[in-house]
Order: structure tokens, then sequence, then C-alpha cells
């Protein structure tokens, strides 16, 4: 199973119409207006300096770019087992670690050859990956929901024409449908200097507000998690999950969506009553998912201090598991 989550990670299995695409991070040399500065939420006051990757391993950020709008279902199906791949690694650099500590503690150590093989396969880390999607419609529920909601809450948002699915995430209500951009990080927090999860909500924040200001769109951080255009209007949710340090979940941004009614179904956006969402189109840019998946990409990639971006792009990925939900 460890070989099949290395091949996963190092060549996606069973690509469809896929391309391949390597290139390194640059300044962006427009004449942009920065956008204002504004306040860190609660979530992410901690004060967060520059990052850099650590190991070798780091220095490349993989982009799996998903070119057809995706089921939920199948792309958590994806998203779990990079996950997986992910922590079993982990899993397997602790077991040599506490084996060379245990043969230190008795006056003993690898041989040469033991130690070739072992810093082999340690290099061989799966790199930084993320995941690009365009969903079908559906409601999606953080954590803080699951004892909210009820079997007639979920009929009425259902009764909307769109979805369901309780997940493992953070936050509260969101939607997901075609025109909006899914991002799953998937980065171990520890391969990069100073990077805390705080931080690193933060570094999604910035990465988002960075990007549409190269499209004169202003947003900005407020006391709410998320990205917004004022105080009262949404165009990014974030929810995370972060497992032993390996990031899942992410980032949605309305780029050329229909803003669903949920107020229809007795709901409120993100639990925030008061509060609307709007896309880049509404604000007068209009562009591809592709076109803004790619510089979402390459716009974290700066921010994380890594140069080199490689994009693979498919619109399906088959994977030959049989336990497709299985994170530990």
């Amino acid at each position: 199973m460890m070989m099949l989550k290395r091949q996963i990670l190092q060549k996606p299995l069973i690509l469809r119409s896929f391309r391949r695409e390597i290139s390194t991070s640059t300044p962006d040399s427009t004449n942009q207006v920065p956008p204002p500065p504004s306040p860190p939420s609660p979530l992410t006051s901690e004060s967060c300096t520059k990052f850099a990757p650590l190991k070798e391993s780091a220095k490349t950020l993989r982009h799996l770019r998903f070119t057809v709008p995706y089921d939920y279902h199948e792309a958590h199906k994806i998203q779990t087992e990079f996950v997986s791949a992910f922590l079993d690694f982990k899993k397997m650099a602790s077991k040599i670690d506490r084996s060379n500590r245990e043969l230190a503690s008795k006056g003993l150590e690898s041989n040469d050859y033991e130690k070739k093989i072992v810093q082999a396969i340690l290099e061989n880390k799966p790199p930084p990956t993320v995941l690009s999607f365009e969903f079908k419609p559906i409601f999606t529920a953080g954590q803080r929901e699951k004892k909210r909601l009820s079997g007639e809450d979920i009929a009425k948002l259902k009764n909307t024409g769109y979805d369901f699915v309780q997940t493992d995430r953070g936050g509260e209500i969101t939607f997901h449908n075609p025109g909006q951009l899914v991002v799953y990080p998937i980065i171990d927090l520890r391969d990069f200097k100073n990077l805390t999860v705080k931080c690193f909500v933060s570094l999604i924040e910035d990465t988002v507000i960075k990007m549409l200001s190269k499209h004169n769109i202003h947003a900005k951080k407020t006391e709410n998690t998320g990205v917004w255009i004022d105080e009262n209007t949404k165009i990014s949710s974030i929810g995370l999950q972060v497992r032993r340090a390996v990031t899942f979940h992410g980032v949605s941004l309305n780029v050329r969506n229909e803003i669903p009614k949920i107020e229809d179904a007795g709901f409120v956006f993100c639990g925030l009553p008061g509060k609307t969402q709007t896309t880049m189109k509404e604000l007068g840019t209009d562009i591809t998912i592709s076109q803004a998946a790619r510089e979402f990409v390459r716009e974290l990639a700066t921010n994380l201090g890594v140069e080199k971006v490689e994009t693979i792009e498919l619109d399906s990925l088959a994977l030959h598991t049989d336990d497709p939900d299985r994170v530990q």
C-alpha cells in the first residue's frame, strides 16, 4: 500500500487527457495597485514571517488541475488518497527515526549500505500537492454543524436543488457549484520554515487577496475567516483540516458562479447573518476556472517560497485501492 501511495504522488495513475507543464514563480511585472492592509482575523492573529522550504522535496509544488466539473464525493476520495500517502510516509519516517535512536542507545548504528537505503527512502517524500476542482452543485457542512443540523434541515437544503454532505473540515455551511474554484492544498507544514497552522490560514487569505489585486479587485481580511470585499460581502471561504501537520480541505473562490439562495432554506452563509457573497465576474473580471487555478497556485508557491510549480491537467483520476476513505 505504501508503494501505491508513493506512485500516486510521484506519477498519478490512469490520467485521462492530461497535460504536464513546469514553470517557475517569478515576480509579477505589471503595475498593479497593492491592496490596502487589512486586520488579521482572530484565527490568524499570530505574527507570521517569511516562509521557505526546509527539504528538497518541498521545493516543487505539484498542481493537479481537474478540468471538468467534478463530483464532490469522488474528489474527496482523491484527496483522501493523497493525504493518506503523506501520513503513511510520516509514519514510516517516524519508525526509522525510532529504530535509529534505539540502536544509538545500545551503542550501535546501521552500516553504510543500510544508511544509503534509508536516505534514499526519506528523500522520496511526496512533494507539496495542490488539487484544484470545479464542483457540481453541493452544500457542505463543517464540524460545527454536525450536532446542529437535523434531518429536516438537510432536507430543506436539498430542496434547493443542491446535494448535501457533512465533512470533517472546519467552518460551517458553504456551497460549491460550477464556476467556483475549489483548491485543496495537501502540505506538510513541518517542511516549511515558520509555517504554523494559523500562519497557513493567513497565507491562504493573503494568496487570494494578492491574486485578486492583480485584477484590480481590492479584497481584505476581517474579524471573520475568509476573504472579503467589504465587511458584509465575501468572495472566498476557507475550511481547513490538519492531521499530524498535514493540511487538507482548503479554500473556495467565487470566480464566475451563481450564488445560491441559501436563505430560502432558512440558513445564512457561514453562519453569519446579514452577510452576502459575490464573484469575480460580478466585480468586472471574467476569467476561466483554469486561469484562476493557475494564478492561485503560482501565488501560493510564491508565498511559500517555492520557485518551481509542476502543473498536470486531467479530467479524471482512477484510484486502485480498497480503502478510499482511510486517513489515519
